[in-house]
């Protein structure tokens, strides 16, 4: 079907009435019917100081909103959007919608066009960027996006994202001189003590500027009507295409409804994947932001929970509840489609659980969801799940691993690499990658622009032979980049550091980007082959250097911004002088993913030590979720373990390990107080806050680089050592002296370097058996030996340390 885009009578006349430029009438025609011509998107960018632009908006969102409504069924018909989406839907964002707000100004200046143009089924939503979780998983046909004054990039890649193909998009935006050096709000939220917001850079706000310059389908024009970039060929004929038919396979498990509901042959192939798991299994399923992956799993499990024939219960887990409301969206509308009538639970306007009859999902976090008894464990966006906690699904009868490849999730090397190539080895499982988009046809626009300018596809250099011989000769340098030249420039050295992050262990996010773009605090370092290649990325937050009356607030609850670790020093070790020490904070250190284990990050810490000191500062620190391979990584280059978390991550199931370097000789004072303090704690921790902790880990929380034992006198009564030697000599049991044990047990964790030796496996079962309390089936369990056997070998280790301690006391 061919259709003229063109704004009737009316519309024109009351766009005349409001000095609305015949031209810009023009020029949104020609977007819309590219759009519905390419089944793509297209955006009008609008600059201007006033209301005008959201007046603008209004009138050429209400005119498009008309034509689209006079195609709507014909684009039903030929499958471009699904038969229950009977109305034309559109999205209006902004920073705040509250009374006397500015937002609320311009929403209503919008508003007050677009109903008297726009028709009766259209239906508008407004949202704060602070709500932008409510829509996801929906889709709109059109989107103003007010960027006036505040945004963050993880609001642009959320939101962008729900405009179907054949949609337009309005950016309300300030003239962008202006905008190239004017402060938002996220840009306040970087401010942090000592600096103040004169301190906060604009690159990224610039960054977005060229790229709404440089990208193709996207226009600008000035509220008055002057356009500053617009189409090519003025065209405002589109010849709606249908999607092309998606084959149902003939032989097939599951109800003709559930693949009737598929728009892709990936979709497709992904039900019938789903039909192979009803005898048992494992699916991993990949794709690019936009393919319809959630949605597919949401409509294939309805489809196994029937094939069961039986009660089926699904657990189904993600970082965030978030990140699953399409899957729990397209559950639902399979159940109806099938003639259920569904029971939805919801938590904060998310749906969490979803019943019908004998059918139930329900929503765990990854540290939670692999404890529950169930039929189907669906694991979605699973590159942003600790690798740990994507291996205790894999003994599951059937299991789903479900993630995005690029997008502001990660590709997640932990992922793709550590843990697929592990599970290889377990157990059998079928791939499958999903390539073509759901919402809009292949080489969109505005997909190319998003992923440009979050550098949502970024990856690592290509390393050769040549590469990797200098690696192993360790011909590297540091370097601090020039963010402003990375930025302003477009340098592939930027996707390149950013890569190396979205392919290593990290959840990344768009803000991210422009957090290390424009914090005053953060900066980047890199590690390069002579030959110029990046190997590791590190970013680093200047932390310290807290002004007198701030650390004063400090002591009394108040948490200043991007000053963690002397925050924590304040608030958990009374260490107030310490907030006046200057270092660096490591927020991200990885190495290139094809480069892992060769050396490259502790050189690249080395390094930074070396840096650190030429230039006066105090300490080196980090903060990270406490595996053991991380915490023995930074014990090993001689950081001392000062803090963890009480709780786990609900996401990455880890506790949170801040460990610390010092430089100078007052912060190794303070440094070296809080690590002995920290070891004490963790001896009682472990029998209460820490019991559930790996011993593994436990293991390399106590090691210290200060080689001193802990000035903490343990004191045992004339009693309790008659009693310890009569347990070394078989006469008491274990249970009968746990009290005199233990403080022995204490004594070797609180020493230093000559200590006794002890291997692996001994230290291991002091932890598990003595310090954290487990019984002795567990303790036997962990070994893997027979409790009788347990019992004698925890004598025999009791007996060397008391030989040992006993002159001591």
């Amino acid at each position: 079907m061919t259709v003229k885009v063109r704004f009737d009578k009316e519309v024109r006349e009351y766009a005349k009435g409001e000095k609305v430029k015949d031209s810009v009438l023009k020029l949104t025609e020609t977007a819309l019917a590219q759009a519905l011509g390419n089944f793509h998107r297209r955006m009008i960018v609008i600059e201007g100081d006033t209301l005008r632009k959201a007046e603008l908006a209004g009138i050429l969102a209400g005119a498009s909103a008309r034509v689209l409504s006079d195609v709507l069924e014909e684009l039903i018909k030929k499958r471009l959007r699904d038969e229950s989406e009977d109305k034309i839907e559109v999205l209006y964002a902004t920073d705040a919608l509250g009374e006397e707000t500015f937002g609320r100004k311009r929403y209503e200046a919008f508003r007050k066009h677009f109903d008297v143009l726009a028709g009766s089924n259209v239906e508008v939503k407004a949202v704060t960027f602070k709500h932008t979780r409510d829509i996801l998983g929906r889709t709109y046909d059109l989107l103003v996006l007010d960027m006036s004054y505040d945004y963050s990039p993880n609001d642009l890649g959320r939101i962008i994202e729900t405009v179907r193909g054949g949609g337009l998009i309005f950016i309300l935006a300030n003239p962008f001189e202006k905008w190239k050096d004017m402060w938002t709000g996220f840009h306040k939220s970087l401010v942090t003590p000592p600096y103040t917001i004169d301190d906060v850079k604009k690159r990224f706000n610039r960054r977005l500027i060229r790229k709404f310059t440089e990208h193709d389908g996207i226009y600008i024009i000035t509220e008055n009507g002057k356009a500053r970039k617009k189409p090519k060929r003025s065209k405002s004929q589109a010849r709606i295409k249908a999607r092309k038919g998606v084959p149902i396979p003939e032989e097939r498990l599951f109800p003709k409804e559930l693949y009737e509901m598929a728009l892709t042959e990936g979709q497709v192939e992904v039900i019938k994947a789903f039909e192979e798991l009803v005898d048992g299994g494992m699916l991993v399923l990949t794709a690019d932001r936009g393919r319809g992956k959630s949605v597919s799993v949401g409509i294939a499990s309805i489809g196994l929970a029937l094939a069961l024939g039986k009660r089926t219960r699904i657990v189904v887990t993600a970082p965030e509840l978030e990140n699953v409301q399409a899957l729990f969206r397209f559950a639902k509308r399979a159940l109806e489609r099938l003639g259920f009538k569904p029971y939805v639970v919801e938590e904060k306007g998310l749906i969490k659980e979803l019943y019908a009859r004998k059918i139930g999902l329900r929503y765990y976090p990854p540290a939670e969801g692999y404890r529950k008894s169930a039929d189907l464990y669906i694991l979605d966006e699973a590159a942003g799940i600790h690798v740990p906690i994507l291996h205790k699904y894999l003994n599951k009868e059937r299991v789903v691993y479900s993630s995005t490849i690029h997008g502001y999730e990660g590709a997640g090397r932990g992922f793709s690499v550590k843990f697929l190539k592990k599970a290889r080895e377990k157990r059998s499982f079928k791939e499958l990658h999903m390539d073509e988009p759901i919402r809009y046809a292949e080489n969109d626009p505005i997909e190319r622009w998003l992923f440009d300018v979050l550098l949502l596809d970024a990856e690592p250099v290509e390393l050769t032979e040549e590469d990797y011989e200098l690696i192993k000769r360790k011909e590297v340098y540091l370097e601090e980049p020039d963010l402003d030249d990375w930025f302003e420039n477009d340098r592939e050295d930027l996707r390149n550091f950013v890569g190396i992050y979205i392919l290593a262990h990290y959840r990344n996010r768009p803000s991210d980007v422009a957090l290390l773009a424009d914090a005053p605090h953060h900066e980047a370092r890199v590690l390069r082959l002579k030959n110029g290649k990046i190997v590791t990325a590190v970013q680093i937050a200047k932390e310290g250097g807290i002004p007198k009356k701030v650390i004063d607030k400090m002591a009394k609850g108040y948490k200043p911004r991007g000053n963690i670790i002397p925050d924590m020093m304040v608030k958990h070790h009374y260490l107030k002088e310490f907030a006046r020490l200057k270092g660096y904070r490591i927020v991200r250190i990885a190495t290139h993913p094809d480069a892992m284990d060769m050396g490259l990050g502790s050189k690249a810490l080395e390094l930074l030590e070396k840096e650190a000191r030429e230039k006066g500062l105090d300490w080196i620190g980090s903060g990270f979720g406490a595996s053991e391979e991380l915490v023995r990584f930074w014990v090993r280059n001689g950081f001392a373990v000062v803090h963890l978390s009480p709780a786990r991550n609900p996401v990455s199931g880890e506790f949170t390990a801040i460990v610390l370097k010092p430089i100078s000789e007052k912060a190794k004072k303070l440094i070296k107080k809080a690590n002995d303090e920290f070891r004490i704690r963790l001896t009682e921790w472990l029998g209460d806050t820490h019991r559930e902790l790996e011993p593994e880990i436990a293991r390399w929380l106590f090691e210290t680089p200060f080689g001193e034992a802990v000035d903490y006198p343990v004191h045992l009564t004339e009693i309790q050592k008659k009693r310890l030697d009569a347990f070394t000599g078989k006469v008491l049991t274990y249970d009968t002296v746990v009290d005199a044990v233990k403080p022995i047990v204490k004594l070797y964790f609180l020493d230093g370097w000559m200590k006794p030796y002890l291997d692996e496996r001994q230290i291991k079962l002091l932890i598990y058996r003595v310090l954290q309390a487990h019984t002795w089936e567990e303790t036997a369990k962990l070994i893997d030996r027979t409790e009788t056997f347990t019992m004698i070998e925890v004598r025999d280790i009791i007996r060397g340390l008391w030989y040992y301690y006993k002159r001591l006391l």
